[in-house]
């Protein structure tokens, strides 16, 4: 017998708690690690220096590029006096026009080298910076990738990270029966059997908008007060109560079993009329629960259904009922 659908519902799938904030730190320039003042489970603090390279090379590099700017400077101003002489000789036809536009032309390109080198400048004077790798806010390490004297490629991870100024999230994933039905913001439950803690409260963050290798959807909930002693990766619990709508009054609950699964992909069930004739009544799946699917389509609490066997009956036969289910069928 079909009952109504109790409206509101409660799903149970597994998640993982992660960090809402975390990276992974990487030198932007190659080099020997010669200091890492951190471990993983270490504290720190934003601004706090994390790591260093070995900075002889960008050092030297650095003087360098500082001469070479001093060497193109002194070239543009003599190449500069000589451009303003030629022009007062040119002024008075003591030069020509020949000698005016080589000095022009040597005035440019020491102003084009000078250019060239102050830039260079700035990069070694960057490079020596990013050889002291600092903390990018207040957080802990989850990971170290790197030791001390190794030597380490740029952008090569050395530490993942965490903050712990944005909390933590727990992530899981739904299946497309459900992801229409959730609400960003909508206030969801979450259990972390680690630390016996139940009923967390915790806030629909995101909801993806592709699903991931399981055929399910990637969904975020922001635990509001994440208990003392939680960790990243500790597993959890989430209980998804989704929306519901003025539709949910036709919702209706009936055995998986009473499915039928026909070659258009479509889904129906067999009704048992008063005459005992079955009807195929097409609907549409709401959600799939362990035993007991909630359904809409043109049918009624009250009314009776095939439960179990509908693969062996086909619409239009008549059947005799005994008690609550088939007894047979012509």
């Amino acid at each position: 017998m079909i009952q109504r659908g109790s409206g509101e519902t409660v799903t149970h799938l597994a998640g993982r708690v992660e960090a809402a904030e975390h990276a992974t730190l990487s030198f932007e320039v190659p080099g020997q690690l010669a200091q890492l003042e951190v471990d993983a489970g270490e504290r720190f603090q934003s601004g706090d220096v994390l790591a260093r390279l070995d900075d002889a090379r960008y050092r030297l590099v650095a003087g360098q590029r500082q001469a070479e700017a001093s060497e193109a400077k002194a070239a543009l101003v003599e190449a500069r006096q000589t451009f303003r002489r030629q022009s007062r000789l040119a002024e008075s036809d003591y030069a020509s026009d020949s000698q005016l536009d080589s000095a022009r032309s040597a005035l440019d390109t020491a102003q084009s080298r000078h250019a060239s080198a102050q830039a260079a400048v700035q990069i070694a004077e960057r490079d020596l910076e990013q050889t002291i790798l600092e903390a990018p806010y207040d957080g802990s390490v989850s990971a170290r990738r790197a030791e001390p004297a190794e030597r380490v490629a740029a952008n090569q991870t050395i530490l993942e990270v965490i903050s712990h100024r944005e909390g933590f999230e727990v992530t899981t994933g739904v299946p497309e029966t459900l992801i229409d039905r959730l609400e960003i913001g909508s206030t969801q439950r979450v259990s972390l059997p680690a630390l016996d803690a139940s009923g967390l409260s915790a806030t629909l963050a995101r909801l993806g908008t592709q699903p991931g290798a399981s055929s399910t959807y990637p969904v975020t909930l922001a635990l509001d007060s994440p208990p003392p002693g939680v960790r990243a990766g500790m597993t959890a619990d989430v209980q998804l109560t989704p929306a519901t709508d003025a539709d949910d009054t036709k919702t209706l609950s009936i055995p998986l079993t009473a499915l039928v699964h026909d070659d258009a992909q479509q889904v129906h069930v067999l009704r048992i009329a008063e005459s005992g004739e079955l009807m195929r009544v097409a609907v549409r799946v709401i959600e799939l629960g362990d035993e007991q699917a909630r359904v809409r389509g043109d049918l009624a609490p009250g009314q009776r259904i095939v439960a179990r066997g509908a693969e062996f009956v086909a619409p239009g036969q008549v059947v005799s009922l005994l008690d609550k289910a088939p007894e047979r069928y012509n």
